[in-house]
């Protein structure tokens, strides 16, 4: 029987995880699954020893205030692998303590497979080495990934981005959907800081928004009722609806979305959705950023088309005076719309036709055990 250990760290990555389980089964349904991830993961037949995407313990002081529980759960995880001898460790992003995990692993002679890659095009360059060294193949999302890992000597191949796949299997509900030309999506993250550093400049924008456009109704998605009393006490009493869970509802919907950096800029082009990225965090952060990151852009729909398709406002740019024009331009029927659709359509096919975790579960079983 071949046995697969994976680790996800994110919530993100215990629903790709999930995905990439439930692929393996179908076309090996004598694979055992265990490892560190979520409840979806559990929940498609892994075996869980650790939630740790559940904690979601990201970011620099998060790690800090933690590092004795993860330290633990790395010794714990490391010996456990050295008594029980997998067939294969699946790493799944979260690369602060994966790449850790791998060097383990690998010493241990454990065959070592890593899906979906550390951003190692945007910071920490050097990172890429480490990797060659100590993992057997990378399983990219990306299709610019592969030739950045092929030519330091990695095994590599893209398997489509499972976003294409999830969106794929969400139907909209038909509440959102009647008046479809009313709504606007506030995306301001789902951190507790993104929250509070970007609703407000959105909301000014959007009370300019509707000033031009009355009929304009605005929603925000979050991920739990403590993020929605955030943002009822923020929005006061501007009219804004709160959909808990809702992120697809939101994308299906709007017409236009104002968005942070991050996957969500992907999942709106992927929903077909004109949209702006903001995004503002401390002055310390951004400084040290400027050192650290070497993209010419934060949005994911711009570094896959190397030029800007979607607007980015970033530090001081977050203002209204900057954003509200261009907002009401994406917002109604203007050539910059009509573009931007086109633009959104050429992405989608830069990534191909979708079956990542189908394509991804191939691979490893493709693997010499």
């Amino acid at each position: 029987m071949t046995r697969i250990f994976f680790v996800a760290g994110e919530s993100s990555g215990d629903t790709h995880g999930a995905n990439l389980i439930r692929a393996l089964r179908c076309a090996a349904p004598q694979v055992h699954c265990e490892g560190l991830g979520g409840v979806l993961m559990q929940e498609a037949g892994m075996v869980l020893r650790h939630d740790l995407a559940g904690q979601g313990i990201m970011g620099f002081t998060e790690v800090i205030k933690h590092f004795p529980a993860i330290r633990r759960l790395f010794l714990e995880t490391v010996e456990h692998l050295r008594e029980t001898r997998p067939d294969c460790l699946v790493l799944i992003d979260y690369p602060g303590f994966n790449i850790r995990l791998a060097k383990a692993a690998h010493a241990l002679g454990i065959k070592v497979l890593y899906y979906i890659s550390p951003q190692v095009w945007a910071w920490k360059k050097k990172r890429i080495h480490t990797l060659a060294r100590y993992v057997d193949k990378m399983l990219v999302i990306f299709p610019f990934e592969e030739p950045l890992y092929k030519k330091v000597g990695l095994p590599c191949a893209y398997v489509g981005h499972p976003l294409l796949d999830h969106i794929a299997t969400y139907s909209p509900p038909a509440t959102l959907s009647e008046e479809p030309d009313t709504w606007v999506g506030l995306l301001p993250g789902s951190r507790e800081q993104e929250i509070e550093r970007l609703l407000l400049p959105m909301l000014d924008i959007a009370r300019g928004m509707q000033k031009a456009h009355p009929e304009i109704r605005f929603i925000t998605p979050c991920t739990n009722e403590k993020r929605a009393a955030q943002i009822r006490k923020l929005a006061g009493d501007f009219p804004l609806e709160i959909r808990i869970g809702g992120m697809y509802d939101v994308l299906s919907c709007a017409r236009f979305c104002m968005v942070a950096s991050g996957t969500a800029t992907l999942e709106t082009a992927l929903f077909n959705t004109p949209m702006l990225i903001v995004y503002r965090i401390s002055a310390a952060s951004y400084w040290l950023a400027r050192f650290l990151v070497h993209i010419k852009y934060i949005g994911i729909v711009n570094i896959l088309a190397d030029r800007e398709v979607v607007p980015e406002f970033i530090q001081q740019d977050v203002s209204t005076k900057k954003i509200l024009p261009k907002a009401l331009a994406l917002f109604e029927d203007t050539p910059e719309r009509e573009k931007m659709l086109a633009d959104f359509e050429a992405v989608r096919n830069i990534l191909g036709d979708g079956g990542a975790s189908k394509n991804a579960a191939e691979e490893i079983l493709r693997l010499d055990f």
